[in-house]
């Protein structure tokens, strides 16, 4: 039988060793810090580049040279949307390779000189996978 003393370091040790890898969820903070950096990369940028290109099409004068260059040198500082994701829900859950199917909604807005006010909703999905080395992995990032 194993003394008490030599219990309890275990099981400090377990709680340590399972404290310090990334949990695998749909709605954890790991999974949620790579999910920002997918909506500022695949949503928010094409969706502003869309937007402009859009504007110039129809003949508005959005991007002059003087703002510009004031994106270039910092005096102006370029938009950024804020932007949540709520309603976030476990469409499947495989016990086996410790994944999940997800969903959500992104609300974001936007509010600068030449948008005010645009407020969007757009439904994602997507897949939370833990790697062989126990990090998050999301793939199938879809609904931008």
């Amino acid at each position: 039988m194993k003394s008490f003393k030599t219990v309890c370091i275990s099981f400090i040790l377990l709680l340590t060793i399972t404290s310090c890898s990334p949990k695998i969820s749909c709605d954890s903070s790991d999974a949620l810090d790579v999910i920002d950096m997918l909506i500022i990369d695949n949503v928010i940028n094409n969706d502003y580049e869309f937007g402009f290109r859009f504007g110039e099409a129809v003949g508005l004068p959005l991007l002059t040279d003087e703002k510009y260059s004031g994106y270039l040198d910092g005096s102006i500082p370029i938009p950024t949307p804020e932007w949540k994701i709520d309603n976030i829900r476990v469409l499947a859950n495989n016990k086996n390779t410790n994944s999940y199917s997800c969903a959500a909604e992104l609300y974001y807005e936007w509010d600068d000189n030449i948008v005010n006010n645009l407020r969007l909703v757009k439904y994602i999905s997507y897949r939370v996978d833990e790697t062989t080395d126990g990090n998050v992995y999301i793939s199938n990032f879809k609904g931008f």
